[in-house]
């Protein structure tokens, strides 16, 4: 991925650099540190049995090891989509949420870290038959957008969007749902994830790619319960 490089402009961090390192280290929020050094992890779906209403996911680093977990959490007349990501040790690092939303299809994702800060949005958008999302920060810029799949792309294969620049003129990274083969697919509900990015990308930033990831799927999985019910 030669292409791939980081969605903040040179000036921009060096702007920055006093905010977001401490003596040449690298400062993130609480309990995302993992995510500083890799440039790339995996998002495995898992199921614990056939009665269980509710998405989780396992995240693993680029060496296998698991990083985080992401549990949905469901509730009657709650918010349209609450999700807890976890540490090994249990701790919250990660609070994703949409509240109830009865009178519009738009969907912006909150995404706040540990301590209660706001780290930014992740808001879907539809255009040309494929989902696509911007990535904002706190004002509510966008950072980066991340285009879905056209119509027909990623049939029996691997699914794959473009995680692009705000005004998308360079590639930044790569989101791809992996095709795990026709039996698997048809007989399983858990579904695999790669998200790439580079590896000096702001933390805050990786941390919206991991939500953005977890949204794609969840949506999905809020369209089969709806066909279900219908």
């Amino acid at each position: 991925m030669s292409r791939i490089r980081s969605s903040i402009p040179e000036r921009r961090r060096r702007k920055r650099g006093a905010k977001e390192t401490m003596a040449g280290i690298s400062i993130s929020p609480p309990g995302l540190q993992d995510l500083i050094p890799i440039n790339q992890f995996y998002i495995h779906q898992k199921w614990n049995s056939m009665f269980q209403n509710y998405c989780s996911y396992d995240l693993f680093g680029p060496n296998g090891l698991l990083l985080y977990q992401a549990i949905e959490q469901r509730e009657c007349c709650g918010p349209r989509l609450d999700v807890r990501v976890q540490n090994t040790q249990g701790y919250n690092v990660l609070n994703l949420y949409i509240p109830s939303n009865f009178c519009s299809w738009e969907t912006t994702l909150q995404v706040v870290d540990a301590a209660g800060h706001l780290l930014g949005y992740v808001e879907q958008n539809w255009s040309s038959f494929s989902a696509s999302f911007n990535i904002l920060n706190p004002l509510n810029e966008i950072c980066l957008k991340v285009k879905g799949p056209g119509w027909g792309e990623g049939f029996m294969s691997d699914q794959d969007y473009q995680v692009l620049s705000a005004d998308k003129s360079f590639s930044v990274g790569l989101i791809t749902r992996v095709w795990q083969g026709l039996r698997r697919e048809m007989f399983s509900r858990e579904d695999k994830f790669l998200v790439q990015f580079p590896p000096d990308l702001e933390v805050s930033m990786k941390a919206l790619l991991l939500s953005c990831t977890l949204l794609i799927d969840l949506l999905e999985h809020e369209r089969q319960r709806q066909r279900r019910s219908s």
